[in-house]
């Protein structure tokens, strides 16, 4: 996978584009892979169900890593983000894993005005960060995941994101949470797959 060799040099050059003009720059959160969507990828290819023509759109794909691994274990999958060169990137990896364009595709989504066919199942990792974006991911799960269908949401347990599932099993989804272990970067993380599934 292609990363952000300094993520901290890459937000000082988005300051300084700002500076110049530029859209507000906001930290790169999407230029490095973090333990939550490792916990997520893994989790995924070994306890979810088999692979079937049902299409999985990823939220906040980042760098792509949840969506090549998902590919690569047989699904078709779509990897959405709003920041252009994360979906660069996203699509590069896809291609250097070895992954066909029918099996994985990128897409701009704006959750704030969210665009595109409802679909059965939603991935995404460490998303909820800012309690800000919750109502733009409910937005988004309102009018983009069918009635019955599931959100496999990972997080590192962060105090931000309950309100988020909290407002969820408010709305009626169905909720479970497991606690796996992740070995990122010889540091042992504690990473919480949520899934959730949509009421009919």
């Amino acid at each position: 996978m292609v990363q952000t060799r300094d993520t901290y040099a890459l937000l000082d050059r988005l300051i300084e584009q700002e500076e110049a003009g530029a859209t507000r720059a906001r930290f790169p959160y999407w230029a490095e892979i973090w333990p939550a969507s490792v916990g997520l990828s893994r989790w995924f290819v070994h306890n979810a169900p088999e692979p079937t023509n049902t299409d999985i759109r990823e939220l906040g794909c980042g760098l792509g890593l949840v969506g090549v691994a998902l590919a690569r274990a047989g699904w078709r999958v779509e990897a959405t983000d709003y920041v252009e060169d994360a979906l660069i990137l996203a699509a590069h990896n896809a291609r250097t894993n070895g992954i066909p364009e029918f099996q994985h595709r990128v897409s701009y989504l704006d959750w704030s005005h969210p665009v595109g066919d409802a679909v059965d199942c939603f991935v995404a990792s460490d998303v909820a960060y800012e309690k800000v974006l919750h109502p733009y991911l409910l937005r988004t799960l309102r009018q983009m995941l069918v009635p019955g269908g599931r959100l496999y949401l990972s997080d590192p347990g962060r105090p931000a994101a309950q309100p988020l599932f909290k407002a969820l099993c408010e709305l009626g989804y169905q909720h479970e949470r497991e606690t796996i272990d992740v070995v990122w970067q010889s540091l042992t993380h504690e990473v919480d797959v949520h899934r959730l599934q949509k009421p009919l």
